[in-house]
């Protein structure tokens, strides 16, 4: 079996019990006294495991109640495959060097410590580590009796410390050299009555989190999962020190401990052959007979993919899944009429989706109209995870938004949706809320961005969010640019840009890259390529000053070529360059106006039309313009477009252009005439 060894409280030794019932683990508790809350503690009892530590007899109750010492000095302690060490405590509390329980201190020593102000006192003289100082205190504080002067003897002997950045650091990559593999668990950041969390333990939640990051380790942090279920569901002492779990809360910690740190562990070692395939049955036995088909056929499938070593029991599961769905179908028929209350719809939604039924979960969990009724985050998000899982990609999206509506910050949901926004480039632009939204997209890395960008269908609206900063965008433009081109680069600048409402970019490491491509840009030799690389790169920043300049100079050049085309009556050079100013990001309506004068030239009058009224409706005020529509009609027989085309000329006329207001007078009293 996979074995795990707790260090610190009931907090992580809980679950773990609950654990090894259902979950196909064992516990391996040997030569360990019992529970601890510090890292300084931690390590302790990882050097006592180990025989590395002696501790005194004298001290020995101040640091375990429930062992015997001579018993378990006696044991030997064979490595389990996985340690979790719970950091609770920033008070570190030792006795000639070695670490006590600050509960058994005051338990032991209860008179002393039930005035306030003499305990303070106490910490006071203690946190200097000056023996004497101490000495001198309780000498004044607690000498009056014999029994008083024996207390002293033991507590002037006690040093006070508080974990520090470096003190942490220095304990969290103590415990991974010494043991093989670990994970670390931060206290619970419980609110108080008033709605406010206890400072030091946030601060110090804070700290552990930062140092095990650091230092390339797992962590845990129970707070997330006690947002989902609601602290009073999720705290046993709501009211008081805020540090017991209830037992439902014990089993979802010890879910999330198995979906997310021991199954993957598990099957990377079975499946590298540095586990026997035996560890694995037991955990997948043990899955079944908890009902949790949908978690044991989806390790089955990914390992089955790897090996056909598992397929057989694969199989084996696969028909027990079956059986067992098909007998929660016949319950569930049996019993629709009275399962009416919202518990019992939780619990029969967590029951499907644990048996791989999502289907049936989302039709339990919505009412008539396709809306999710009121169901806890935690039975949401339970179904959204073991979906994804199975590969049920639609139900585990609903589910997760499901519980991201009802909670806007649920971590668990928000990372479901993460996953599935890089592996099934899922848009959840406009259907979560901003503050949800911002959660998801608080999961996704630099890498996860790069690597759904790569696909032609990645919702960059989802992608990209404000919180990335210029260097992670240049480095996601940069990489994107090489595999799918700067015009799929620059529309994630582009939205990038819009998200922090900025007229233009002024990042210089931005600037340099659009910089870049507008250089490289500019050295292709087609006319075409230069003008389509140089309009792609303008919706980054279309106020980009050398992708102004150089779209400008293309400009230039295309007319120049268009009306050298034209005046040559040259209608294959003429109509060759139309992708050209169709590609270029600057109107350049002139150009319809050389067409419609050629094909007039040619006698394709209808053709001629149809140019010039483009031209017209993009030049209104061009006199030249109209005097050419007004000639076309006329010779293709349109009367209400030449009557139309000679107002407009006789409206645009000045003395400069007299010989044309007369030509339209003509027509005009030509047309009148035929009527």
């Amino acid at each position: 079996m996979f074995t795990v060894t707790p260090i610190g409280s009931c907090r992580i030794a809980t679950p773990l019990r609950l654990g090894q019932s259902t979950r196909g683990i064992r516990l391996n508790l040997n030569r360990s006294y019992g529970y601890c809350h510090s890292p300084a503690e931690a390590v302790q009892l990882a050097r006592f495991l180990r025989g590395e530590v002696t501790i005194a007899a004298d001290v020995w109750p101040l640091v375990s109640r429930s062992h015997r010492l001579e018993t378990l000095s006696s044991e030997t302690h064979v490595p389990s495959d996985l340690y979790v060490i719970e950091l609770a405590s920033a008070k570190e509390l030792t006795i000639d060097g070695v670490s006590v329980q600050l509960n058994y201190l005051k338990s032991t020593y209860p008179d002393f410590f039930a005035d306030p102000d003499r305990m303070q006192g106490f910490w006071d003289a203690a946190q200097t580590g000056d023996r004497a100082r101490t000495t001198a205190f309780l000498d004044k504080a607690w000498s009056a009796t014999d029994a008083q002067r024996a207390d002293s003897v033991v507590l002037s002997r006690i040093t006070l410390n508080y974990v520090t950045p470096d003190s942490l650091a220095q304990d969290i990559q103590t415990l991974g050299r010494l043991l093989p593999d670990v994970m670390f668990v931060s206290h619970v950041n419980a609110r108080k009555p008033d709605g406010q969390t206890i400072k030091s333990r946030a601060s110090f939640i804070s700290l552990v989190s930062d140092g095990v990051r650091d230092a390339g380790f797992d962590l845990y942090d129970p707070t997330q999962l006690m947002a989902e279920f609601g602290q009073p569901a999720a705290i046993e002492d709501d009211s008081t020190s805020l540090a017991h779990f209830t037992t439902s809360f014990s089993t979802a910690v010890m879910d999330d401990w198995m979906a997310r740190f021991i199954a993957p562990r598990t099957d990377a070692a079975v499946a590298s052959g540095t586990a026997p395939a035996e560890t694995l049955r037991a955990q997948i036995d043990a899955a079944c007979a908890a009902g949790h088909y949908a978690d044991a056929t989806s390790r089955l499938s990914a390992l089955s993919s790897k090996t056909e070593d598992h397929r057989p029991l694969g199989k084996k599961v696969h028909r027990a899944q079956k059986a067992a769905q098909a007998q929660f179908h016949k319950e569930l028929s049996a019993t629709a009429e009275t399962a009416a209350s919202t518990l019992d719809i939780a619990a029969t939604v967590q029951q499907a989706g644990r048996l791989g039924l999502f289907e049936t979960a989302l039709i339990l969990a919505t009412d008539a109209e396709d809306r999710f009724v009121s169901l806890p985050c935690h039975v949401l998000t339970d179904v959204a995870v073991r979906a994804a899982a199975g590969g049920d990609t639609r139900s585990a999206v609903r589910f997760a938004i499901a519980a991201c509506h009802q909670h806007g910050t649920a971590d668990r949901a928000a990372q479901v949706l993460a996953d599935l926004v890089v592996t099934h480039r899922t848009d959840l632009s406009g259907v979560l809320e901003p503050k949800a939204l911002a959660k998801v997209q608080s999961y996704l890395s630099v890498a996860d961005i790069e690597t759904a960008l790569t696909h032609t269908d990645a919702p960059v609206r989802t992608l990209i969010s404000s919180r990335l900063t210029a260097v992670e965008l240049t480095r996601i433009a940069t990489s994107l640019a090489e595999k799918r081109g700067v015009d799929a680069a620059a529309r994630v600048l582009a939205h990038w840009r819009d998200l922090h409402d900025m007229p233009r970019l002024r990042d210089k490491g931005l600037i340099a890259l659009l910089d870049d491509w507008s250089e490289t840009a500019t050295r292709l030799r087609r006319p075409l390529d230069r003008i389509c690389a140089l309009t792609a790169v303008q919706q980054a920043d279309p106020r980009h000053k050398a992708t102004r300049d150089a779209l400008r100079t293309a400009r230039i050049d295309l007319v120049s070529r268009f009306r050298a085309a034209g005046k040559a009556r040259d209608w294959t050079a003429l109509s060759a360059l139309a992708t050209e100013v169709q590609a270029i990001a600057i109107p350049l309506p002139e150009y319809d106006l050389w067409r419609a004068r050629v094909q007039f030239d040619e006698g394709d009058f209808a053709r001629a039309i149809d140019y010039g009224s483009v031209a017209a409706d993009k030049m209104p005020d061009r006199i030249n313009v109209w005097v050419l529509l007004m000639r076309a009609a006329v010779k293709a027989g349109d009367t209400p477009l030449a009557a139309k085309a000679a107002d407009r000329v006789i409206a645009l006329s000045d003395e400069t252009t007299q010989k044309l207001r007369t030509q339209a007078e003509a027509v005009q009293r030509r047309l009148h005439a035929e009527v």
